[in-house]
């Protein structure tokens, strides 16, 4: 039987020898079979382009010892302060960042979205097993023939043949990883005819069979069938990647909520704090009204009042719209729950430096981000989809074996007896062999469909390269705004010391009697106080902005080197619902779990 399958395979390659030398090619060295040395290789280049690296950040001198010291003693009375209830109705929620985030990956509905993606995508592998599961079938029909005899011999002097048959099968069949497929079956099948073919007239037959229908070309191999199971596998683990990508990005956005609800909180006290100043000035001023107090000052001093007051209203509106923020990011149901109050942040931003080489980040994000794993992934699965459409291009060639035993029963309607024939005949088996062949006249759908892929594995490498090219640049700016934002912090802190010490200056000078002065020379000694007042409020908030930017920046430099979930200890996991069915969610380590507290926060050592 293999000879005689040679022998026709080598007559239909014969057909066509300046195509069977290309069919060959494809069906034996493929994308497929060459898969492990593509993407190796496609690696090795990602490599040598990150060693190849010449652009460095410029270099960023090392804080000097009296930078240190402004940022460790400068005086942040608002640090304290911002963890304290403002006033607003309901009773406050105190959070910390640790709480925020875990509250964010438990109710918010964006993370959810994000991690039904993998739970969708791993449906993937199944989908691709579930052709390979056996099937059991069954088929029945009926069918009468009355035509014109051909000769009246052949009907017993019948003028018309008249023949009815009921016939019906089943069995069970399956596809094999070759790509073929088998079926194991048993038919039975009723015949009543006056044609002299049929001795008895009327009679049932049986027939226990298996056939096999191996491609030979076309959708045919271990290696296809095994990479229709990987690029699935790939598909689901390329998922998980960007719901970890896409995770990072949304508590990304929780923490600078977070920070901007900081920043406006300790704003308001700023702006306050200015009010109340003014507020005094105004009130001193105008209790010496009736004695020696200038009408141009206490004009002057109300009019710089109303305009605190202005800005305390903004302050406060920030406040509102930065709890909004977060609430919307989070979704945390006690946010929203009748009597809670305002949310009130407990964590200060961070003030500790931690010198990086660009290196470093970049060999961390080659190692860990996300976007580098999809990139690998990705790859692999267009070169093996590239390889399937070279196979499922291929001409059909088709071989067809079945192997059978047959039985009679001298009547209709005696499946059992022709079942029993058929056993006693187990020694008289029959057979078949056959060839199906189908070649197109032209380039058909799946050449193109095949030439798509090669272009598409092709444009994977280059989105590979252009990815690559982003995370350098990526992490290039987030770890040089890393080291200015640090620098910067240090300066803002020095300013406000200066700044303090001017408004010191002229706030004694005021004291020392300018109050109750007239003329020009005390104008401008209430116009020097406020102004040093509005520079030291100015100097505060730039102070608190510098400080939330500098955390910002750690955390963003934590998300561009892959690390960002595992410094918070956070990890991926599979969930079942037996309601709604499989998810993906991150947690953290119950160990590092943080809770919301109900303690007042005062301000530690620099962390």
């Amino acid at each position: 039987m293999l000879r005689r399958i040679a022998c026709t395979a080598a007559l239909v390659l014969a057909a066509a020898p300046a195509s069977a030398q290309g069919w060959i090619n494809d069906r034996f060295n493929n994308a497929i079979v060459n898969v492990d040395s593509i993407t190796q290789r496609f690696r090795e280049q990602i490599t040598q382009e990150v060693g190849r690296i010449g652009r460095r950040p410029a270099p960023q001198p090392l804080p000097t010892a009296a930078e240190l010291r402004a940022v460790r003693e400068t005086n942040r009375w608002w640090a304290a302060q911002s963890t304290q209830a403002i006033g607003e109705p309901g009773t406050p929620i105190r959070m910390s960042l640790a709480f925020v985030y875990d509250s964010a990956l438990i109710n918010s509905a964006q993370i959810r979205v994000f991690g039904d993606l993998p739970a969708i995508r791993e449906t993937l592998p199944r989908e691709v097993e579930g052709r390979y599961t056996p099937r059991i079938y069954g088929e029945g029909r009926a069918e009468e023939i009355n035509d014109p005899t051909r000769s009246p011999a052949n009907t017993r002097g019948n003028a018309r043949l008249v023949q009815r048959e009921q016939a019906v099968e089943f069995g069970i069949r399956q596809r094999t990883i070759t790509g073929g497929e088998y079926t194991i079956g048993q038919r039975f099948w009723n015949i009543s005819s006056n044609s002299t073919d049929y001795q008895p007239g009327q009679q049932t037959r049986a027939r226990t069979f298996i056939s096999v229908v191996q491609p030979l070309l076309r959708d045919s191999g271990a290696a296809y069938t095994r990479s229709l199971h990987e690029v699935a596998r790939l598909d689901a683990t390329v998922a998980q990647a960007e719901f970890r990508r896409q995770t990072e990005s949304h508590l990304l956005d929780v923490a600078r909520a977070y920070w901007t609800l900081h920043l406006a909180r300790a704003a308001n006290l700023q702006k306050e704090r200015a009010a109340t100043n003014v507020r005094g000035l105004v009130g001193q001023l105008e209790g010496r009204s009736q004695l020696d107090a200038d009408p141009l000052l206490i004009s002057r001093a109300q009019s710089a009042l109303l305009i605190r007051e202005a800005e305390l209203l903004r302050a406060r509106a920030s406040i509102r719209n930065a709890e909004a923020r977060v609430r919307g990011l989070v979704n945390d149901p006690r946010f929203e729950q009748a009597g809670a109050g305002e949310l009130i942040p407990v964590d200060l931003p961070l003030i500790a430096h931690e010198p990086l080489p660009l290196q470093t980040v970049l060999e961390r994000a080659v190692a860990f981000r996300p976007e580098v794993q999809q990139l690998f992934l990705q790859h692999r699965a267009a070169v093996l989809r590239e390889g399937q459409g070279q196979i499922e291009a291929l001409p059909r060639l088709d071989v067809i074996l079945e192997g059978n035993y047959g039985g009679a029963a001298p009547n209709t309607w005696e499946g059992g007896e022709a079942w029993r024939d058929t056993r006693r005949n187990t020694n008289n088996p029959g057979g078949l062999f056959g060839l199906r062949l189908e070649i197109p006249l032209g380039s058909d759908a799946l050449r193109a469909q095949a030439d798509r892929r090669r272009l598409e594995t092709r444009q994977v490498e280059s989105q590979g390269r252009a990815t690559l090219a982003t995370i350098i640049a990526e992490a290039e700016i987030t770890l040089n705004e890393y080291n200015v934002a640090y620098r910067e912090l240090a300066a803002r802190a020095a300013v406000l010391r200066a700044t303090a010490r001017d408004y010191g200056i002229e706030d004694e000078r005021w004291r020392q009697g300018v109050a109750g002065g007239r003329g020009e020379g005390a104008a401008n000694a209430l116009e020097r106080l406020l102004s040093a007042q509005d520079r030291l409020t100015d100097a505060e908030e730039a102070l608190t902005v510098a400080q939330v930017t500098f955390t910002l920046s750690f955390l963003a430099l934590q998300r561009v080197q892959g690390t960002f979930t595992a410094m918070q200890q956070m990890a991926m996991q599979r969930v079942d619902d037996a309601a709604r069915g499989p998810s993906f969610v991150f947690r953290r380590d119950p160990s590092a779990v943080s809770r919301p507290t109900t303690t007042t926060i005062t301000p530690g050592p620099a962390r």
